[in-house]
């Protein structure tokens, strides 16, 4: 019986801090770019990339952030994850950026990729997109 009750408290935990990350927190207009320009807007935003890329920027904008909170933003190479960094937003409404690219300035590799945002076990946005020719 103890047991029981020690499972439920867990998992009541677990359901209050899902809840509180899928309550009214919003991502709108996830959009993958060459950069942001001086007023935080996207440039030359698209799905496909040529290669020569020496970096991608992910765009988004969110409504009703807590404040203290970040959401999770994990890049993906032909399905393996390649990077992963907690972002943290302004409490309210707000945009944000954050672009991926390689440590030595190297154009980024020709192939599939993906980046996903989430917040607590919340997915709120998986985005593929492709290097090419």
């Amino acid at each position: 019986m103890f047991c029981v009750i020690i499972l439920l408290l867990v998992f009541s935990f677990w359901a209050v801090r899902s809840n509180r990350a899928a309550g009214s927190f919003e991502i709108h207009n996830v959009l993958l770019c060459d950069e942001v320009d001086d007023r935080m807007q996207p440039v030359n935003a698209g799905s496909v990339f040529s290669y020569g890329s020496r970096q991608l920027c992910l765009w988004f904008d969110y409504s009703r952030a807590s404040g203290g909170d970040g959401v999770r933003v994990r890049w993906f190479f032909r399905g393996r994850p390649i990077h992963s960094e907690t972002l943290r937003l302004e409490p309210g409404d707000g945009a944000r950026a954050y672009c991926l690219l390689l440590e030595d300035g190297s154009p980024l590799p020709k192939g599939s990729y993906s980046v996903r945002i989430s917040l607590y076990d919340r997915v709120f946005s998986d985005v593929p997109f492709e290097i090419s020719e």
